[in-house]
C-alpha cells in the first residue's frame, strides 16, 4: 500500500485533480489557477498529486490548493514510459483508492490543459449510470469511430470506443467496486508491446473496455495540427495540448498567440527561468506550405468531424 500525506484536509466531497512530476508542476499550477479563478466560491477541492517533492510557491497557498504527496511503489520502475509519458502518468490510476476516504467524485485533468469555460460542478454531478469513468473519445476515433484499436486487437477484444485518459470523470465507489486499478495495472505490466503502446492510457482502456460513459469533445479538445481549426465550431471547455509539441516550446508558431501568451504570462510571473527558455514566436509568413497542408487536412476531415461533433447537443450530454 502507498502512503500519502497532504498539506490540508479535504473540504468537499468532490475534487479536480492534477497528477504530475516536477517537470509539469508549473503547468499544473496554471490550470489550477484558471479553475480557481473561474470558481472562487467553489464546491469542490483542487488537488495536485505527486510522488516528488514539488516546489513550494505562494500561489498554491493563495488558491487553497490541496497538495498531495505519495511514495511511488518500487515495482513501478518496470512500467512502460517514454520521453513524453513518465511514471507520473500512472498516478491517475491509483488516485481513486488513495483519495477514497475524501472524495466521491474526481475530475482528473492532465497538466498540459487549459480551462476556457464550462460548468465543472455540473460535470462532477453527472449520473454515469454505474460506469466507473466518463471520458472523451480519443482523437484516433473522432474521424474514424469504428476503428479497431491495436490494443483491443492484441488483447483479443472486439471493436469498442477508446478514450483519451487526459480527462477522466471518476465515480470513486464504482471504480473501486469494479477493481479497475488492479485490472489496469495488470495490463500495464504485460509483456505485449502493442497492448501497452500508449502506456497508462492503453491499460485503462483495456481495463474499461466497453465500460465507460462518453463525454462530448468540448471536455478534452485535442489541440494539435489536424484539429486546430475545428475548435472554431465547438468552443471547447478544456483544450488539451496532447502532442509532443507544446505552446511553451512552440518554435514553429503552430499554436494560437492567445494560448502562448497565457503560458508566457504565468511562467514569467512564477517560473521566470522557464519563461526565458520559451522560443521567439515566428511571424505569420513563416512556413506557408505547412499552413496550406493543414488547411487541406482540415478540408479532408471536415465531414467526418462534423458527424462526430454533431452527436453532442450540449456540454453535459453523455453517450
Amino acid at each position: 500500500m502507498t502512503e500519502m500525506t497532504s498539506n490540508r484536509p479535504a473540504s468537499h466531497r468532490t475534487c479536480v485533480l492534477m497528477a504530475c512530476d516536477t517537470g509539469y508542476f508549473p503547468f499544473a499550477t496554471l490550470l489550477a489557477r484558471q479553475i480557481a479563478d473561474a470558481f472562487p466560491d467553489r464546491s469542490f477541492d483542487i488537488c495536485i498529486l505527486s510522488n516528488q517533492d514539488l516546489p513550494q510557491i505562494p500561489l498554491c497557498e493563495a488558491l487553497g490548493l490541496r497538495m498531495l504527496r505519495f511514495d511511488m511503489p518500487e515495482d513501478w520502475l518496470a512500467l512502460a514510459t517514454d520521453k513524453k509519458i513518465t511514471l507520473a502518468a500512472y498516478q491517475r490510476v491509483v488516485a481513486p483508492r488513495l483519495l477514497a476516504q475524501d472524495y466521491d467524485r474526481i475530475l482528473y485533468l492532465d497538466s498540459d490543459i487549459l480551462y476556457q469555460r464550462g460548468d465543472i460542478p455540473a460535470l462532477l454531478a453527472l449520473d454515469l449510470g454505474g460506469r466507473p469513468v466518463a471520458a472523451v473519445r480519443n482523437n484516433s476515433q473522432m474521424r474514424k469511430p469504428a476503428r479497431h484499436q491495436p490494443e483491443y486487437k492484441a488483447a483479443g477484444l472486439g471493436p469498442a470506443p477508446y478514450f483519451n485518459s487526459g480527462v477522466m470523470l471518476i465515480d470513486v465507489a464504482a471504480y473501486l467496486a469494479q477493481d479497475i486499478e488492479r485490472k489496469t495495472m495488470d495490463f500495464a505490466r504485460t509483456d505485449n508491446e502493442t497492448m501497452r503502446r500508449k502506456h497508462d492510457q492503453s491499460a485503462l482502456n483495456l481495463a474499461l473496455h466497453d465500460n465507460w460513459a462518453e463525454l462530448g469533445p468540448v471536455w478534452n479538445w485535442p489541440s494539435f495540427h489536424r484539429f486546430f481549426f475545428f475548435a472554431h465550431f465547438i468552443d471547447p471547455c478544456l483544450v488539451h495540448f496532447m502532442s509532443s509539441r507544446k505552446p511553451w516550446r512552440d518554435a514553429n508558431g503552430l499554436y494560437s498567440a492567445r494560448h502562448v501568451a497565457i503560458y508566457t504570462d504565468h511562467l514569467s510571473e512564477l517560473f521566470p527561468d522557464l519563461a526565458a527558455q520559451m522560443p521567439a514566436r515566428p511571424t505569420m509568413g513563416h512556413r506557408p506550405w505547412t499552413w496550406t497542408a493543414l488547411y487541406l487536412l482540415h478540408a479532408i476531415d471536415y465531414r467526418r468531424m462534423g458527424r462526430y461533433v454533431s452527436q453532442f447537443k450540449s456540454d453535459l450530454e453523455l453517450k
